[in-house]
């Protein structure tokens, strides 16, 4: 097939990698990740020896469609023991198991977007900060001034606020966003001296600044030392996100305390990470944008929920609006 036409993405994350593996065969595809690394909020950080998968923790899948993406080698399930507390007290416990699979990516999270990007056109590290549609192309510019031009179709794959200000002079494809809001949250990474045994491997946290407390290591195939990673609550992350991160860090230690027994002489390593844009309230709305008169997309998992299957199924729900076959017939007439 003749690839005549040029597609731009914008957004490496699971939406952008999802849509450029449907659309890579029938056009030049090119995708513009902001950062150095791909996967978004698939995110792994690493220190030394201890490892971090700071953004998602896990995923289910509800859907045929994401079911049958979870089935590759480097996705596995995670059987946790779980845990439910309240302020600092545990109020149940179970484990995770194969009847409602919770999945990671192995050997760290980002590990099945690295697989979703082989053979991919990938710029990395270019912010597209402005975007013109005229003469029936699409012209984007970057953070520093360099041109990126004639594209024919447009995604953009990008967080909420992010995808606004880059479509701010389109008002017809801007409406459907006005209505959804995205919401922040601290990651606090904690690399100790030892192992523990908390009683738990995971912990949903209600009534606290904290969300969410995982041991990195119970994850399948990894290895290092041992991490914890912790969550603050969304609220309290907006009320504080002006609030250096050193602060932050410490009000999230001390809350860490009084769940879980361990001391500050244990900890050898401790970083915080703000994700401005981590978890999307849930709206009922179209699962992915097209203004066909532009040629511009949009999806991730912002018009729907914080969940990773919902970025997949957002690129998913593009792929029908561009209608496959008859952009393939433009492509090569």
């Amino acid at each position: 097939m003749n690839k005549n036409k040029k597609i731009a993405i914008i957004g490496a994350g699971i939406s952008g990698l999802t849509i450029a593996n449907k659309l890579k065969d029938i056009a030049q595809v090119t995708i513009f990740e902001k950062s150095k690394g791909i996967g978004g909020r698939m995110s792994n950080r690493r220190h030394e020896n201890y490892s971090f998968d700071h953004g998602a923790q896990f995923f289910t899948a509800k859907t045929a469609e994401f079911k049958d993406f979870c089935q590759n080698k480097v996705i596995e399930v995670w059987k946790a023991r779980f845990a439910e507390i309240d302020g600092s007290k545990i109020k149940r416990k179970w484990s995770f198991n194969e009847s409602h699979p919770h999945f990671v990516g192995v050997p760290q999270m980002n590990s099945m977007c690295k697989l979703m990007a082989e053979g991919l056109n990938i710029k990395r590290g270019v912010k597209i900060d402005k975007i013109e549609f005229y003469n029936k192309k699409w012209q984007l510019t970057d953070e520093n001034s360099q041109i990126f031009q004639d594209f024919d179709y447009l995604i953009i794959s990008a967080p909420l606020e992010q995808t606004k200000e880059l479509v701010k002079n389109y008002t017809d494809i801007i409406e459907n966003m006005n209505l959804r809001e995205m919401l922040p949250c601290f990651s606090l990474m904690i690399g100790l001296n030892k192992d523990f045994d908390f009683g738990f491997d995971a912990a949903l946290v209600k009534n606290s600044i904290i969300s969410w407390i995982s041991s990195n290591r119970s994850k399948p195939k990894r290895e290092g030392g041992f991490t914890l990673l912790v969550n603050s609550s969304n609220i309290w992350a907006q009320n504080n996100i002006d609030i250096h991160k050193s602060e932050v860090s410490k009000q999230l230690t001390l809350q860490l305390q009084k769940i879980i027994n361990f001391k500050d002489s244990d900890i050898v390593h401790q970083n915080i990470h703000l994700w401005r844009y981590a978890n999307a309230k849930f709206i009922n709305g179209p699962l992915s944008l097209f203004e066909k008169n532009i040629n511009l997309g949009i999806c991730g998992d912002w018009l729907m929920s914080g969940r990773v299957e919902h970025a997949f199924l957002s690129a998913y729900d593009l792929e029908k609006k561009f209608d496959l076959k008859k952009v393939s017939t433009n492509l090569t007439s």
